[in-house]
């Protein structure tokens, strides 16, 4: 097969989950297998733009990870996907021209200034803590640890203790990527990725009082 009808094929596969997702409300079963399936076809098609290649040296890899994790929860978050219209244009193409215009420009900042922050999950963990002193960062990863009421490790993937809060925040922490970890475990990275989010909102409160 070359590489025009690869990519027509491509193109179709995603302009039909696109659409199939589109049809379906946003709780619905149906569309979070759509764009579960969309977000994995994507990453694994090795088609998604690399911007400003060359430039930010040792860090750009941190910053494209940064991007591409934000770029696939917008897609996934609300009714964001609703937002691409088929009639103007292919929908990887729109999915790179947020890459390129919105998700990796926003991503430079988080990465560059990255030392002065406190960041689990660099962009979200300012809604458990807003302060940028580094001892709360080490804070919030000793009660994660120490799991004092033993809940972290209770919320897990259906059917997957082991990929549980903690076990996902341990390797966050550590600066695994979500693709490897996506890999090591065989769920999808928006799958991941989309629970993380839910806990890191559900435990604010708790690490806040921890804190």
């Amino acid at each position: 097969m070359t590489n025009d009808s690869s990519r027509k094929q491509l193109d179709k596969q995603l302009k039909e989950l696109a659409l199939f997702a589109q049809l379906h409300s946003q709780l619905s079963k149906e569309r979070r297998m759509a764009l579960t399936q969309l977000i994995d076809t994507i990453w694994l098609s090795g088609k998604l733009c690399r911007p400003y290649s060359g430039q930010f040296q040792t860090i750009y890899e941190d910053i494209y990870e940064e991007a591409i994790q934000n770029l696939f929860f917008y897609i996934c978050q609300d009714n964001n996907i609703s937002k691409y219209d088929p009639k103007r244009g292919e929908f990887l193409t729109w999915v790179n021209v947020l890459l390129t215009k919105r998700f990796f420009p926003e991503a430079i900042p988080k990465i560059i200034g990255k030392e002065n922050e406190i960041s689990l999950e660099k962009s979200h963990i300012e809604n458990i803590a807003c302060s940028e002193s580094v001892s709360l960062y080490d804070q919030i990863i000793q009660c994660i640890e120490d799991d004092p009421e033993g809940i972290f490790i209770k919320e897990y993937i259906k059917n997957r203790p082991e990929v549980n809060f903690q076990a996902i925040a341990r390797k966050r922490y550590s600066g695994i990527p979500w693709k490897d970890i996506s890999v090591e475990w065989g769920i999808g990275i928006t799958t991941l990725n989309t629970f993380f989010q839910r806990c890191l909102k559900k435990f604010a409160p708790l690490l806040q009082e921890y804190l």
